[in-house]
């Protein structure tokens, strides 16, 4: 029997935390048993909290952000051993669809994500399949270590806008992902990288981060396009601009979770092959770039993780994430 720490979302208007003494779950032969030390706070989480979600309805246990240590390992598992700090891939997939069997598990449908269409991560202690862990190296801050989804996001959604388009690059929108984003895109060489942001001082941290140019929306001249644009909102009016903003041959990728469907001016794309792809989660690729952007420093969390509630505080932390001057906060479960 062991304490387990829950994070819990029961309605829109309350948080809680739980403890209880709960039996081992017996470990399957490819499965670990992990030990949560920091938890982040997603957008999508709020979504979750206030009933916006699509799929992910409260009650329900939020998480898909963790950084942990191993603390069990299951017979047939090989790569990992007691006490190695890992992060976790929330996507469960089934692995015998065409898209699971191509690699590309982020296309797995009916998707099981974990935190939406099963039970999150905000725990103190749960047992998940060994192929979902990804190994930090031991050096690595965990805290730094639980920015690693946010990063493996950015990472995939930048390999999604073709080697060749990323010489300049406009990136609408600069929260959380849209400022990894801008340092993802720093990181894999983009030359040029414009921001449309609204709030003052998201728009002061682009430009530390790697961005040449920050305006706030309506400010980009009539006549301006970009090589490729990065849509991170999907707001109906957004995701036109990225369209109208992209020179003949370009591409728009979609990285916000729209609420609906938006129009596209579509004889604007068609006539001169301008495309628009999307950018949905990550593959396994993905979590390995970002904890070896992380490790080598070339990846920085300093600006972006604003706050550090320990689980205690699991209300005040969530009440705090839906702030608009947080950018990342964490969840700390101890040591």
């Amino acid at each position: 029997m062991h304490s387990v720490t829950r994070v819990f979302l029961p309605d829109v208007n309350r948080v809680m935390t739980e403890e209880k003494e709960q039996p081992d779950e017996p470990l399957q032969p490819d499965e670990v048993r992990i030990v949560t030390r920091f938890l982040g706070i997603c957008g999508s989480d709020l979504h979750v909290l206030k009933g916006h979600h699509p799929v992910g309805k409260p009650p329900i246990v939020p998480g898909h952000e963790i950084a942990a240590v191993v603390s069990e390992t299951g017979a047939d598992v090989t790569h990992l051993r007691p006490g190695d700090n890992v992060v976790v891939d929330p996507i469960m997939p089934c692995l015998d669809c065409p898209a699971c069997r191509s690699g590309r598990f982020n296309l797995c449908f009916p998707p099981r994500v974990a935190g939406f269409r099963i039970p999150g991560f905000a725990r103190s202690s749960m047992v998940v399949p060994a192929r979902n862990l990804h190994k930090a190296p031991p050096e690595l801050p965990m805290k730094v270590l639980a920015f690693a989804e946010p990063v493996a996001c950015a990472h995939h959604c930048v390999t999604r806008l073709p080697e060749s388009q990323r010489d300049r690059v406009l990136v609408i929108g600069a929260g959380t992902i849209g400022l990894s984003i801008i340092q993802a895109l720093r990181i894999v060489g983009a030359r040029e990288i414009a921001v449309v942001e609204p709030d003052e001082r998201k728009r002061a941290l682009a430009l530390k981060l790697g961005a040449q140019r920050v305006v706030a929306p309506g400010k980009l001249a009539e006549d301006e396009s970009f090589s490729g644009v990065i849509d991170v909102v999907a707001a109906p009016a957004t995701i036109m601009e990225a369209c109208l903003k992209v020179e003949p041959g370009g591409t728009v990728v979609c990285m916000g979770v729209p609420r609906g469907n938006c129009e596209i001016p579509l004889a604007h794309m068609q006539r001169f092959e301008r495309s628009l792809v999307s950018s949905g989660m990550y593959v396994p690729e993905d979590f390995e770039a970002a904890i070896s952007w992380l490790s080598q420093g070339l990846f920085d969390t300093r600006d972006l993780i604003t706050d550090i509630f320990p689980v205690s505080q699991a209300p005040q932390a969530f009440e705090r994430a839906q702030t608009p001057t947080s950018i990342k906060v964490l969840i700390e479960f101890g040591r």
